[in-house]
């Protein structure tokens, strides 16, 4: 085998294994997903809506282009990387905005609502109400989009244009800041003139000095005053806060299918944890320390249908390994001369296939040429009927009866004398259960039952009794003894190690003999019933290739 092919089947089986115990707990995975679903929509209904509005500056060059007019215009250096979120979070910054949304038309209450959580967002330091997206190139030059929240479509636009106006308004103070130093130390150096000039005698030549200094103090202040008038920042008023009517939070939808789908992963995640921990059977190694025989292992057959089995166990999938159990089987039970061989086939809990063995077995003793008897003794699940083709087939009466007719196993211990089994063909026939309750069920496990059972065997080479889970009741644990033995039915990826052990135990305490374990479902790669079934596999029964 290549590696690619054992990656090929690891990674089947890994998805079998997966979809085999959401199977199995699939009502409490989907529980839980339905309920979490439906909790997160119903929350997300009842939460407050928030809505966004955004509006954006442009960081640009003062230079347009023009000496004459780039010569009468003060540049700012450009806003390093990072400055405008951080100038949007200061402390100085943000009071402002709160000045501006106290100035504006909204009801007081949101005004307050707004003005609080900012506050709440300075003490901690974590900002969600008000954010910035730059769009900037390596020169800094670009786009800022401010974005606001608030519970209002009107809250979050005034608020957004709060924060545009501190904004420029503090790129602006920011420009000007140089300007306005040399006009205040122009003015002061006028007035100091001024001073000077009133203590100075008409006529001197130190007075005409001053005047000439005060002049040029004049010009240079007049000079400055332009300038602060047509002093900019970096930033200019792209757009002003646009909003939409429609909340962009809480989501129920999405919230409750995000919800749910988490749920769903994490249920499917600790059903996984809790399948690895409860150690199950895997594989025939895995049941070598148990001192009991593996007589066969069965395949996990693709198609689901009943009716098919018994076409598969005589010629098709199931030929070889169904041919592997039967010898194995004639090889531990010994019956006593002159009387048939029987067992009881079990297994510790429902849905591990056991009816599915039965009539694997029958079909394989059948096709040796032996006549084969089954009983269904599962009169809590019958379902060995739905495995044979019974319509219009003959009725023959078993031993001591007086006449064949249709009759179930239940109606049979009422009436012995009409006890009878269908004749399936090809040697196999069949006593159905019948569905009971549980008082009727209990007829099974009386001497009476068991007398009978015996008396029904005469005539016939195999009888196999198929029985309910000796998990779940009793009835294989008393039929067994009066039988060859037990054969265990386990579910390859199913079966837990401690269910095996308690069944391991019930079958020690009845000194029931135990003749071995079918290992059945077992999926591709983990097959091993040996070289002809693999080669069974490159030809055809009838002999071509």
């Amino acid at each position: 085998m290549t590696e690619r092919q054992t990656t090929t089947i690891s990674e089947d089986l890994d998805m079998e294994r997966i979809f085999r115990v959401i199977r199995r707990q699939w009502l409490p995975i989907l529980s839980a997903t339905l309920l979490t679903t439906a909790g997160t929509y119903a929350l997300s209904q009842r939460q407050t809506p928030i809505y966004a509005a955004t509006g954006s500056v442009m960081a640009a060059a003062a230079d347009v282009g023009n000496s004459v007019v780039n010569s009468g215009v003060v540049a700012t250096p450009q806003l390093p990387q990072g400055a405008v979120a951080e100038v949007l979070q200061s402390r100085r910054l943000l009071k402002r905005v709160t000045e501006l949304i106290q100035e504006t038309e909204l009801p007081a209450p949101q005004k307050n609502q707004i003005t609080a959580r900012i506050q709440n967002e300075l003490s901690n330091n974590i900002f969600t109400q008000l954010t910035v997206r730059a769009r900037v190139d390596a020169l800094q030059r670009g786009i800022y989009e401010v974005n606001a929240l608030a519970n209002t479509p009107n809250g979050a636009r005034v608020l957004a244009d709060s924060a545009l106006t501190a904004l420029l308004e503090w790129d602006t103070d920011r420009a000007k800041r140089g300007v306005n130093l040399a006009r205040r130390t122009l003015e002061g150096q006028v007035r100091s003139l001024d001073q000077q000039l009133a203590l100075t005698p008409p006529n001197s030549q130190e007075r005409e000095a001053l005047l000439a200094a005060r002049g040029q103090a004049r010009l240079n202040l007049s000079q400055v005053q332009v300038l602060e008038q047509t002093t900019t920042g970096n930033l200019v008023l792209l757009s002003e806060a646009n909003t939409s009517r429609r909340p962009i939070a809480p989501r129920p939808t999405r919230n409750a299918a995000l919800a749910g789908l988490l749920t769903f992963m994490a249920g499917v995640g600790l059903a996984m944890i809790l399948d690895a921990l409860r150690r199950r059977v895997r594989s025939g190694a895995d049941l070598i320390n148990l001192d009991v025989p593996v007589i066969g292992e069965l395949p996990r057959l693709r198609s689901a249908q009943r009716s098919q089995i018994v076409n598969e166990a005589f010629t098709g999938e199931l030929y070889d390994p169904s041919g592997f159990m039967r010898v194995n089987l004639t090889g531990l039970a010994e019956a006593a001369p002159g009387q048939p061989l029987s067992f009881v086939v079990t297994s510790a809990r429902p849905g591990e296939g056991k009816s599915t063995v039965v009539a694997s077995m029958a079909s394989s003793f059948a096709a040796s040429g032996q006549r084969v008897l089954v009983i269904d003794l599962d009169v809590h699940r019958p379902t060995q009927h739905e495995y044979w083709n019974t319509s219009g087939r003959p009725w023959i009466p078993l031993q001591g009866a007086v006449e064949g007719r249709p009759i179930t196993l239940l109606k049979a211990l009422i009436d012995p004398q009409h006890a009878s089994a269908v004749d399936l063909g090809n040697g196999v026939f069949l006593m159905p259960a019948g569905e009971g309750t549980r008082r009727e069920a209990g007829i099974l496990t009386t001497q009476g039952f068991t007398k009978l059972v015996k008396q029904w065997m005469q005539g016939f080479d195999i009888v196999i009794l198929d029985s309910a889970p000796v998990l779940s009741v009793a009835d294989s644990l008393v039929i067994a003894p009066r039988t060859n033995g037990m054969v265990l039915v386990v579910e390859a990826n199913g079966t837990s190690m401690n269910e095996i052990q308690r069944v391991l135990q019930n079958v020690r305490s009845t000194q029931v003999n135990l003749l071995g374990i079918v290992l059945n479902k077992l999926s591709r790669g983990q097959r091993g019933y040996g070289y002809s079934y693999s080669y069974g596999k490159s030809y055809s029964r009838s002999g071509t290739s």
